[in-house]
């Protein structure tokens, strides 16, 4: 039995959270709404204008569902105004004539701005021949993808979405289980994205592809891996998977965010990973604001929206970690597999109350599974499987994927 008792998460520290965001919203879109960032050399670092642009208005978007009064103290109006002039710049206005194929992704800003009411007819008309092009379904598209053109199409159009969103969700990996165990950061990407676009940011529930006990499991699963791997981008996405689909909040769940809200009082601001790039301490002055505002704008974002998606009634983390107690020693035995570090987790971790540690077992057991294999220690992992199925901990996607992985190893090795 649950031995803590479930409350919410303080609404004014979440609305805190949301400020923080906003705040370093304001910051980017004056320090790169016009340029983006650009290194001498080109890198991967580099991004033009359209990628803050896009990621602050869909914040915004997500920050809209708070209630009017809020989202006026959280200056909500102002940075909407001060978005939309860079949105639905010429250059933008040229891009969308001249790609009709990806008008919508282009026009994301715009399209967003108007839903909250920030109407611009010109801007829309040049929209309105592109989406009318015969062009402008002649490119192939991942599933993730055309499930964002379908939503955007919608939003523009003001009407609900077609079958083709349906299927596009079908054939997504929102629709087909995710690989828990090897699957790429980008196929992570492409299930939190779907997520977000399918419940239109969780406006509007829809049936799901899936049953929601399989989602909230799988999505167990891969925040796990990411605390892991201090991807705290990444955790902070899959944590949007419980207040879009309106579900409780698992132990894990909640722990997470316990994380991930601790780490971002430490640093601050939610990094999007351990420490702080090299680069940065040997730039200054503007280069160096520039810099850190590229590094870390989105990863802020990310934890600004789920915050503003967790403040909603009923979607809001619970303060404290409860669920069925594990013994004592069989905490003490998975931690003991796991090497002892000052990671995010394992501080958040060693700072929990007993009963919490105890309701966070099969958390636990899915850490040491990750870790194991991805170091390939095949026997430790079939060790962990034992001690799932002895403490019925192994009706779980990721002990389910990691048994099907020692028998494809074994069929291997009986060649």
């Amino acid at each position: 039995m649950a031995a803590l008792t479930q409350a919410s998460w303080p609404q004014q520290d979440l609305l805190r959270r949301v400020a923080s965001a906003l705040n370093i919203a304001r910051r980017t879109i004056e320090t790169l709404g016009l340029e983006g960032y650009r290194e001498a050399v080109p890198t991967e670092d580099s991004f033009g204008p359209d990628k803050p642009l896009a990621e602050t208005a869909m914040l915004l978007y997500v920050v809209d569902t708070i209630d009017a009064p809020t989202r006026k103290e959280l200056r909500h109006g102002e940075l909407c105004l001060a978005l939309a002039p860079l949105a639905r710049s010429p250059c933008t206005a040229l891009a969308i004539a001249l790609h009709p194929t990806i008008c919508f992704q282009l026009a994301m800003p715009h399209i967003l701005l108007t839903r909250l009411g920030l109407e611009d007819p010109h801007f829309d008309r040049g929209l309105a021949f592109s989406a009318g092009s015969m062009a402008s379904r002649g490119r192939e598209f991942l599933p993730h993808r055309t499930l964002e053109s379908c939503w955007l199409r919608s939003l523009w159009s003001a009407t609900p979405p077609g079958p083709e969103f349906a299927r596009a969700a079908a054939h997504s990996v929102l629709g087909h289980p995710l690989d828990l165990l090897w699957g790429s950061r980008d196929d992570a990407y492409a299930y939190t994205h779907t997520c977000m676009y399918f419940t239109d940011f969780g406006r509007h529930p829809r049936p799901l592809p899936r049953a929601r006990a399989e989602l909230v499991a799988e999505s167990t699963g891969l925040l796990l891996r990411s605390l892991l791997m201090e991807d705290f981008d990444l955790a902070a996405e899959v944590l949007m998977t419980w207040p879009l689909l309106a579900a409780d909040w698992t132990p894990a769940a909640a722990f997470g965010f316990r994380v991930l809200a601790e780490l971002e009082d430490r640093a601050g601001y939610l990094p999007a990973g351990n420490g702080v790039p090299e680069k940065f301490h040997h730039l200054a002055g503007a280069e160096r604001t520039r810099y850190a505002l590229a590094a870390a704008y989105h990863t802020a974002y990310v934890m600004g929206m789920l915050c503003a998606l967790a403040v909603s009634p009923g979607r809001c983390p619970p303060p404290a970690i409860a669920g069925p107690l594990a013994p004592v020693s069989l905490i003490e035995s998975l931690l003991g597999l796991l090497p002892v570090t000052d990671t995010p987790w394992q501080i958040t971790f060693r700072n929990l109350q007993p009963m919490e540690q105890q309701a966070l077992a099969p958390a636990l057991l899915h850490l040491a599974l990750q870790a194991k294999i991805s170091r390939h220690d095949l026997s430790g992992t079939a060790g962990l499987l034992d001690i799932a199925a002895q403490h019925g901990m192994a009706d779980t996607p990721v002990c389910a994927q990691a048994a099907q992985l020692l028998q494809r190893v074994a069929a291997c090795a009986a060649r």
